[in-house]
């Protein structure tokens, strides 16, 4: 209510109890720039944390629905999209917590839960890549249901998906970004497409 008194048409938001940036270490990247690369092995044998404790993919998908069913009615009659972005690094679980939105077809669970184009997602083109997935493909599945209600636009180049991969310019990922925008132009979209992460320049 108070974004669309605002005058604000979309939220981004995050729904996971914690997100796994330990498994990150920067590197440098052509011209000396910034690069950042994930490896799971780093967090994947780390406990849970005190004051966070436990959380299993059954709990964390029944608050989900919950915030959904309650939040999405409202924010449809304020006029607001929310935008969910996929939980980034797509790992299954970090310190004992279940990161629900980890693949395509948790995505795809998300709109579906309400049906509503206030009920929609951030597009990242470098989490889809980093789950093994075509981005354009996905760009044309939630961009024909018009639920891609904000864009971050990046690359990586994937080692293992899910697990191991480095952010990349746009030029030298695994991602055709090209293609990216031609599917973003197919299926109409006209909100922001925002270039994030890396590369980073002194």
């Amino acid at each position: 209510r108070a974004a669309g008194q605002a005058g604000i048409p979309v939220v981004e938001y995050n729904f996971t109890p914690l997100r796994a940036s330990e498994g990150y270490r920067r590197t440098t990247g052509r011209g000396g720039a910034g690069l950042r690369d994930f490896d799971y092995e780093r967090i994947r044998d780390l406990p849970p944390l005190e004051n966070t404790g436990t959380h299993t993919r059954q709990q964390m998908w029944e608050r989900f629905e919950g915030f959904l069913k309650e939040v999405i009615p409202v924010a449809e009659r304020a006029g607001v999209r929310m935008a969910c972005h996929p939980n980034d690094p797509p790992v299954e679980v970090y310190r004992g917590a279940a990161q629900p939105l980890r693949s395509l077809a948790d995505l795809k669970r998300l709109i579906e839960t309400v049906d509503s184009p206030s009920n929609g997602i951030t597009l990242d083109t470098g989490v889809t890549t980093e789950m093994g997935e075509s981005a354009p493909e996905a760009i044309r599945y939630f961009g024909s249901r018009d639920r891609i209600n904000h864009c971050h636009f990046r690359n990586v180049r994937v080692d293992t998906p899910y697990y191991k991969y480095l952010e990349v310019p746009h030029d030298e990922g695994d991602c055709d970004m090209l293609a990216c925008m031609k599917a973003f132009q197919q299926v109409g979209y006209s909100r922001l497409i925002i270039p994030d992460h890396t590369p980073e320049f002194s």
